[in-house]
């Protein structure tokens, strides 16, 4: 028997997220924008996203060959391009039973492709490493993998690399990296896709054969706030209810190592979320809260299974109303701040124990 107790949940707003795909699509219409649902959609719940989306993207992109099963088995059948490759022979095996594309990223995998080359017939996506350092083979390497390709493989090649410094619109560092991939798609005439949300926004002419739509789907920014991205609609607002409110002395303190103590006779209601929800527990005193159209601050430290708030001089305060922790009335990367963290953290470490509720919000 399923049950839930609490009123604490995720609501994923399914109209938004096809709104942000759209809108962001919409800037690099030359481009096909692949949808990045990895971390089980950044947590808004991957086979519902994908779903959702089908009928709009031309891939999916997930990090491993197992996520990439878990959208088969629920019935997806678009492209799927899994951006971390095969971690061992077998996934290949997979890839070729389950119509994957894969990225290769290094001489084994090659090899492994080579093993199956009569076989496998997703697109063959060559990493760059063009100062990321993390996957990828060397620029000066490329000439030589792609040379070890048979013909069939060459026709279905997408180069690809990934940008470390992309939301800062400053960096040259990111006009060297693009200058490195459009030197390689000249001498090859291949396929190639470089840009990612903050590439998209940022960065035009990075914009490639395929771009790759991870954050911003979700309505997050990966840049500092600008005109640009106002359209972007959150995807995920993150819900609680008051489960008690008490007054509290002037001169008494509030939770673990009495960190807060009350200037003034307070009001503090209790919220049923805590860090094991996923809500950050270095979460700072005065992280906002909105709570009947009003903004209230965080106090006392974040516990297990609840937080405080005070909500002295809000009116119409009762057990059982709900908060909002992000969402419309308080983003995400406003918490990710007063938590020193970051917008993609907080999303995607929400834990199993939070339910998702899924709305269509067409108004």
């Amino acid at each position: 028997m399923k049950y839930i107790s609490r009123n604490t949940k995720a609501v994923i707003d399914l109209t938004a997220l096809v709104h942000n795909y759209q809108y962001i699509s919409s800037l690099a219409p030359q481009s096909k924008t692949i949808a990045v649902i990895k971390a089980n959609g950044y947590e808004h719940c991957a086979i519902e996203v994908a779903k959702t989306l089908e009928a709009y993207v031309p891939a999916f992109a997930v990090a491993f060959v197992d996520e990439a099963l878990t959208l088969r088995n629920a019935g997806i059948q678009s492209p799927i391009l899994v951006l971390e490759g095969p971690f061992q022979h077998s996934d290949f095996t997979i890839a070729i039973e389950q119509d994957l594309s894969l990225m290769l990223h290094t001489h084994e995998q090659i090899s492994w492709l080579k093993d199956n080359e009569d076989k496998y017939l997703g697109d063959v996506w060559l990493k760059v490493d063009t100062g990321m350092n993390r996957l990828g083979f060397r620029v000066e390497e490329i000439s030589s993998v792609i040379a070890s390709l048979n013909n069939k493989h060459h026709s279905k090649l997408v180069l690809c690399s990934h940008f470390s410094c992309a939301e800062d619109k400053e960096n040259p560092k990111t006009t060297k990296q693009i200058s490195q991939v459009k030197a390689l798609v000249k001498q090859y005439d291949c396929q190639f896709s470089m840009a990612n949300s903050a590439g998209i926004l940022n960065w035009p002419e990075s914009h490639g054969h395929f771009n790759r739509l991870g954050l911003s789907l979700y309505g997050v920014s990966p840049i500092e706030p600008c005109v640009i991205v106002e359209p972007l609609k959150p995807v995920m607002t993150l819900e609680a209810e008051i489960i008690a409110i008490r007054k509290v002395l002037e001169g008494e303190t509030v939770g673990y190592g009495d960190t807060w103590q009350a200037k003034r006779l307070s009001t503090i209601a209790v919220i049923a979320i805590g860090y094991a929800d996923g809500y950050p527990r270095n979460a700072k005193a005065g992280t906002p809260v909105f709570v009947n159209g009003e903004i209230a601050p965080l106090v006392g430290r974040v516990s297990m299974d609840m937080i405080t708030i005070d909500v002295t001089g809000i009116t119409k305060i009762n057990v059982g109303d709900i908060v909002e922790l992000w969402g419309k009335n308080v983003s995400v990367d406003t918490i990710a701040k007063h938590s020193d963290s970051i917008n993609y953290e907080l999303l995607t470490r929400l834990s199993a124990r939070l339910p998702k509720t899924f709305i269509e919000n067409n108004v």
